[in-house]
């Protein structure tokens, strides 16, 4: 099976930096045996070429390693890049391999001039929700596939979230990639376009997370119960009617006092956090006074 190397954390928006000499090939096969996959030959047709076509896995973070354990899951062929070995030159992707790149936005340029300077004239595609197209572009053929998704575990449920495909002369392909994942298909965006999606989901999924454990440390310093229920309710009403409308409280009411002694209260960790939210609750009131 190739070598056994220690998983890394890496999120498919940010998470650690790791150097990408550290990124190595461990072949996989359906059968579970470890020798490389056969070359496509070259008299295929076209559609042969693409069901035959072997594809890489680059990282192990949270999205690599739920991508490998799909393509495992549906019996799919695939080399999965785990640590090591890029910059020595060995155990690389074949040049004609199709590659989905699953690495920290700050390496997917690096990797894509060391593909290009191997002579990687495969489809590459990274999945960046943040980075545009054109980081891939010394490469021939070159894609995105960005799956909207936070990735916590291997275990997601494929199909009920979109993936955003860019380089519509790849679609062939990316068509026979979500067939053999048994996804639906992609839908088409621009970089401009998902980087705004990307930006709007940060919005939706990380800052409220970062909210409750922020509030959830607040409760436990001060031994006070989570207002659970009162924090659904708002959320929830918040999110169907105008949200501007029903915020209340002490920074809408200009109530300085008050805010005052809620700063004097708080841990000097969340002060700032604290004031920084009132001042654009106030500063929201005020534009639609």
């Amino acid at each position: 099976m190739g070598e056994k190397v220690q998983r890394s954390a890496i999120h498919s928006d940010a998470g650690l930096h790791i150097p990408l000499h550290q990124f190595a090939l461990a072949r996989i096969h359906p059968d579970g045996c470890g020798q490389p996959p056969g070359r496509v030959e070259t008299h295929l047709s076209e559609p042969e070429r693409r069901e035959k076509m072997n594809w890489g896995v680059v990282g192990h973070g949270h999205l690599g390693s739920a991508l490998a354990a799909r393509f495992a899951r549906q019996n799919i062929a695939f080399q999965h890049l785990s640590a090591q070995l890029w910059d020595q030159g060995k155990n690389l992707p074949q040049p004609e391999d199709a590659l989905l790149l699953a690495i920290p936005d700050g390496f997917i340029e690096a990797a894509a001039h060391q593909l290009q300077q191997r002579g990687h004239v495969g489809p590459v595609f990274h999945c960046s929700g943040a980075t545009p197209l054109s980081a891939l572009e010394p490469l021939p053929q070159a894609g995105v596939w960005y799956p909207m998704q936070s990735f916590r575990d291997v275990e997601v449920p494929w199909g009920t979230f979109p993936v955003y495909w860019e380089n519509a002369l790849l679609e062939p392909i990316l068509q026979d990639l979500h067939q053999k994942l048994g996804i639906p298909p992609g839908q088409w965006m621009t970089s401009e376009r998902r980087a705004t999606h990307h930006l709007s989901a940060v919005w939706a999924n990380n800052f409220p997370t970062h909210l409750v454990a922020l509030y959830q440390d607040f409760c436990r310093q001060k031994g006070v119960e989570p207002m659970t229920t009162m924090f659904l309710d708002s959320v929830s009403q918040a999110l169907q009617e105008d949200a501007r409308a029903l915020q209340t409280g002490p920074a809408r009411r200009r109530d300085l006092a008050t805010l005052a002694r809620h700063l004097e209260a708080l841990p000097p960790e969340l002060r700032s956090i604290y004031q920084a939210l009132s001042d654009s609750i106030a500063r929201l009131d005020s534009s639609n006074s």
